[in-house]
């Protein structure tokens, strides 16, 4: 083996068997589409902890007043009437465990309004049906809906994607999905009433968010201990103390998570044991996905959240594509690019201001004119205000 094989050798060693620095949630995992042929423009996703195994989702707006059950398979089991409700914008969901074991709520947020020309809008509450995953499809009503009519305390008509509603004091949160990302809080006790009451809550702003885009869904995780909110191209992620209210910790800088954009991504939610994240995306049979958790020190790691990381991607070797993550402590303009091994200018994939956190970005194995490029050996290089490092890949 001469020198120059020998320093190769070296390199791919280096590169390929260095151990990928800790991760809070894994890689994307596929869990296959949606069955259901009347799921066509899903906007929110929730998992049941009444029913193990068991998703909650609706139609956008214009869609009508049903709710559907799917499996984590993506198994069809129910469409669900809910009578006296109606889809004027139908947004996001969110399940309240309740006060008594066999007590389970679903709320429901119709306060899309991309036209600003709704004064007034409603969050509905239903009982969470009972389903078995593996059940046959069925079609049922619900009957006993209620409904909260609320206003923004300016009088404004602002358009909403988000809901979530906290477990641990029931206070329920809407983030605005607007250029502020402007967070409204429904405080307990609250206004459900039978559809034909019409009685007007006024909501309390309780906080602005720092975002890239604009919030299009939310969660709470079961325990009340973590929030999730994203857009569309970020997870943002929140950890709570004990004594730390859902206002409070939103005025802390978010962790950012593993997020692979999906087309009109507008659905996210915690497992019900808070193992990991879902989320979900409209279209005809869309794809159902997860993110693992696969440590649970995301609070406590200082270093973590203190130092640069670019991590080696992973597949590597590669074939059809690959997934370079990297963690930012601070805001800053990011540029990731990818070059051959000659040192030209391959393709670049991140080129803008960043927010702190952790960023997941893949690459196909193609050009910047959209071309598959030939195997062998590639750098990506992250390049920021304060630091320039560099890994190498291997493309088959």
């Amino acid at each position: 083996m001469n020198k120059t094989t020998a320093q190769v050798f070296l390199i791919i060693n280096l590169f390929i068997y260095s151990p990928a620095l800790s991760q809070q949630f894994g890689s994307r995992v596929d869990l296959g589409i949606i069955e259901s042929d009347e799921i066509i423009e899903a906007s929110g996703i929730e998992a049941s902890s009444k029913n193990p195994g068991v998703f909650w989702t609706f139609n956008d707006s214009g869609g009508e007043n049903k709710i559907y059950a799917f499996s984590t398979s993506g198994k069809e089991l129910g469409t669900y009437i809910i009578e006296g409700a109606i889809n004027i914008d139908w947004e996001d969901i969110t399940i309240d465990p309740g006060l008594t074991e066999n007590e389970h709520y679903l709320y429901i947020g119709d306060f899309g309004d991309n036209g600003k020309s709704r004064y007034f809008k409603y969050i509905y509450r239903i009982p969470e049906p009972s389903v078995d995953s593996s059940q046959a499809p069925i079609d049922t009503i619900i009957e006993d809906v209620r409904r909260l009519i609320y206003r923004y305390p300016e009088g404004i008509k602002y358009n909403a994607e988000s809901l979530m509603i906290d477990p641990l004091n029931k206070d329920i949160y809407i983030v605005l999905k607007e250029y502020d990302s402007r967070v409204y809080k429904v405080k307990r006790p609250y206004s459900f009433h039978q559809n034909t009451e019409v009685i007007i809550d006024t909501l309390e702003v309780v906080s602005s968010l720092f975002l890239q885009s604009k919030a299009n869904a939310a969660d709470i995780s079961s325990n009340g201990r973590e929030v999730l909110i994203k857009d569309d191209d970020v997870v943002y992620y929140w950890n709570r103390n004990d004594d730390e209210s859902i206002a409070e910790i939103l005025t802390k800088d978010p962790i950012i998570l593993p997020y692979i954009q999906e087309p009109n991504g507008e659905g996210i939610c915690w497992n019900s044991d808070a193992s990991g994240y879902y989320t979900l995306s409209e279209g005809l049979h869309p794809q159902l996905y997860f993110y693992p958790r696969i440590s649970t020190n995301i609070s406590n790691n200082e270093n973590y959240l203190s130092e640069y990381k670019l991590n080696q991607n992973y597949p590597n070797p590669f074939n059809s594509f690959t997934t370079i993550n990297y963690y930012l402590p601070e805001h800053t303009i990011v540029e990731l690019d990818i070059f051959d091994i000659s040192g030209q200018l391959t393709t670049t994939l991140v080129n803008k201001k960043q927010v702190a956190g952790t960023y997941s970005v893949q690459w196909n194995g193609r050009n910047e004119k959209g071309l598959e490029v030939s195997s062998g050996f590639y750098f990506y290089r992250l390049k920021t205000s304060s630091l320039t490092t560099t890994r190498m890949m291997i493309l088959q």
